[in-house]
């Protein structure tokens, strides 16, 4: 058996039922993964949610879904350049597919609001979640700390993880959920200086699913999954160009600034990338974007078969395009422009202040169903008194399958030692999941509504 042959496998966390009469071939569970995927409500709702301008109504500027589509066929591309040099027996119609899935979804846990979206949040719950716990449980566990921890990081690679598997319970393979993981640490544990703990990778509520990826895939206990190499390359090279060309389409940049800044510092590489585009021409981003992508596409196959054992091994701890090679630089160049010069100017951050004030809002107006004790929050439809009415309405709003999720896991969810605290746990995952999974338009008609604007 091949080192890919042990990595796409049809096996889930529960066996479909055909499944269990007949076990499914790898490909065939794989390509019945796309189809949960393509049609999944996560992926529809990336259509009204930030890439880089809040709100923006104007249909060729990117959403989070024309950028993940965009990522989605550069991962393709990359895996079938692999492939064609991979030098090991591979289901190369599973792989592609994983490949391409991931990227898809590589961004379905992202909060209203991008990555501003996911500071505002953070911010909130490491100012209001304290209070919020003495209010509702009062003194914790010799393991609360350590849950806090958990609760107080939202992280949108976390957050997928957790949407696609506990919420929607699309209940995919394995192998395409190790697939999306680019961190190793969990939201609860400390960072150690290890490979890929950046960031959290998964939540304390989603641990048991973890140890079975990590009992079936070794690798992902100290390093990730091969495939994500790939989807977190193909993201880079999607977002290089296509961030800036949506600024000088929205007006926000021009093309003469962009010129002039590329022209005096950038690498020589990157100059006759854009000499060569014709900059003057109807056509010249796709011809610029083009130009790059193609160079990265062999340089990016190159560094994963070069790394390619490493990285089935787990211990490969650098993105593919972490080299100093000209491509992989005048990449790095246009996005740190962007960063400098088009996430900060005052039209855009004039956007995310409006995002800022909704967001904060609609957390904070449902904030009190988190300060009741248990007994109160589940017997909310019984009260008559006027504040109990007001919770009532808070509660009503809260999406049906996302309070079945609380209900199963805040009665039976593993390795917490209270029960009141994993009740409150899964309680403030309600309030995250319902909060994080809004469009950018519909936290701002929910803030609206709240504040008595609506209508």
């Amino acid at each position: 058996m091949s080192d890919y042959q042990a990595l796409i496998l049809s096996e889930r966390q529960l066996p479909s039922a055909n499944e269990e009469a007949e076990p499914a071939s790898a490909l065939a569970a794989i390509e019945a993964d796309r189809s949960r995927i393509v049609q999944c409500s996560p992926v529809r709702r990336l259509q009204q949610k930030t890439q880089v301008f809040p709100l923006d109504v104007k249909a060729s500027v990117r959403s989070r879904l024309t950028h993940s589509l965009e990522v989605k066929e550069t991962g393709r591309q990359l895996a079938l350049k692999v492939l064609a040099e991979i030098g090991q027996e591979v289901d190369k119609e599973a792989f592609v597919s994983l490949v391409e899935m991931a990227c898809l979804l590589h961004d379905v846990g992202n909060p209203p609001f991008g990555h501003f979206g996911e500071v505002v949040m953070i911010d909130w719950l490491r100012t209001r979640l304290p209070p919020l716990f003495r209010q509702a449980i009062g003194k914790g566990s010799r393991q609360w700390p350590m849950l806090m921890t958990d609760l107080q990081q939202f992280e949108g690679n976390a957050q997928s993880l957790r949407l696609l598997h506990s919420l929607q319970g699309l209940n995919l393979t394995l192998s395409q959920l190790a697939a999306l993981q680019k961190y190793v640490r969990g939201a609860y544990q400390r960072q150690t200086g290890g490979r890929w703990q950046q960031k959290p990778g998964h939540y304390f509520s989603e641990r048991p699913l973890v140890q079975q990826i990590r009992a079936r895939f070794p690798i992902t206990t100290r390093g990730r999954y091969p495939l994500t190499f790939l989807m977190e390359a193909a993201d880079d090279m999607a977002y290089g160009v296509a961030d800036l060309e949506d600024a000088v389409d929205r007006g926000v940049l021009s093309l003469a600034e962009l010129e002039l800044a590329l022209l005096k510092g950038a690498n020589e590489y990157l100059k006759n990338c854009w000499q060569q585009a014709k900059a003057d021409e109807p056509g010249f981003f796709s011809r610029f974007r083009q130009a790059i992508n193609d160079d990265l596409l062999v340089l990016v196959s190159e560094q994963y078969l070069l790394h390619q054992q490493a990285i089935l091994e787990g211990s490969h701890d650098a993105p593919l395009l972490a080299v100093e090679q000209a491509p992989a630089e005048a990449l790095q160049w246009l996005k740190d422009f962007a960063h400098r010069q088009v996430f900060n100017r005052r039209e855009v951050e004039a956007l995310e202040l409006s995002g800022f004030a909704a967001l904060k809002g609609v957390l904070e107006a449902f904030a009190p169903l988190l300060a009741l004790p248990e007994q109160e929050f589940t017997s909310l439809d019984s009260r008559q008194d006027a504040e109990g009415l007001v919770l009532r309405r808070l509660y009503h709003r809260l999406p049906p399958r996302h309070l079945a999720a609380y209900r199963r896991d805040s009665r039976s969810a593993a390795f917490f030692e209270s029960e009141r605290e994993r009740e409150w746990y899964f309680r403030v995952r309600l309030l995250l999941d319902f909060v994080s999974g809004m469009t950018d338009t519909y936290v701002l008609e929910e803030y609206r509504l709240l504040c008595g604007f609506q209508g």
